[in-house]
């Protein structure tokens, strides 16, 4: 029995380490490419966008969708009308059946569903007077709709937050929001039309892309 032992403790230490292998699940898998998009543009048109929450405003709403017509412009996969042209286009009148759009085959509306700017965001209060840091954040939902059967076919829900002076203002997209702009609230904003545009390029169906 010793001899036995002593013959186990033998191939144990004499087995090579390739055998005492870490299993294959341990092993970093690859990183998987973000999908292509498909060749051509969309040709859409963006309506009028609501305001849902209570710090909301009306030039906030003009604003966002003014901003949201160039990002989506910029990416070069959407062929975007003049919203100049569509101040009539809202998302009652068009379910409603009362309203009709020429030329654009998907309509994107939009509802501001939480804005809350320059708000506190922890830290001491003393007699009502915060002192802690501020935060901006704004939130919208927006809907990918056929012009022409009026089905939605696409819709998400993206958020924007800048904290503090934690947030950069290069590259921020001209946002008219009235008076009550701000770098903090603009940056914001920005970081909700960047996560709202790439939502929507994943949204579109591949057979709205036209080659123009």
């Amino acid at each position: 029995m010793t001899t036995l032992r002593l013959l186990a403790l033998t191939l144990a230490l004499t087995t090579p380490a390739a055998a005492q292998t870490t299993p294959a699940a341990q092993t970093p898998a690859p990183v998987s490419a973000a999908p292509a998009l498909p060749e051509g543009q969309v040709n859409i048109a963006v309506g009028n966008f609501k305001c849902k929450a209570a710090k909301c405003y009306a030039d906030l709403g003009i604003g966002v969708a003014d901003a949201l017509t160039t990002a989506l412009l910029n990416t070069g996969k959407f062929a975007v009308y003049e919203r100049e042209n569509t101040d009539q286009l809202t998302e009652e009148a068009f379910f409603g059946g009362g309203t009709a759009f020429q030329g654009a085959e998907l309509l994107l509306f939009g509802s501001i569903t939480q804005y809350e700017p320059e708000a506190s965001a922890g830290g001491l209060s003393f007699m009502g007077i915060s002192v802690g840091q501020k935060s901006s954040t704004i939130a919208i939902d927006v809907r990918l709709v056929d012009a022409k059967t009026r089905r939605i076919v696409g819709a998400a829900q993206v958020q924007g937050k800048a904290e503090g002076n934690n947030f950069s203002v290069s590259g921020l997209l001209p946002v008219n929001v009235g008076a009550k702009s701000s770098p903090q609230i603009e940056a914001a904003i920005n970081q909700m039309l960047n996560n709202a545009v790439q939502q929507l390029l994943l949204k579109v169906p591949s057979s709205y892309y036209k080659t123009q």
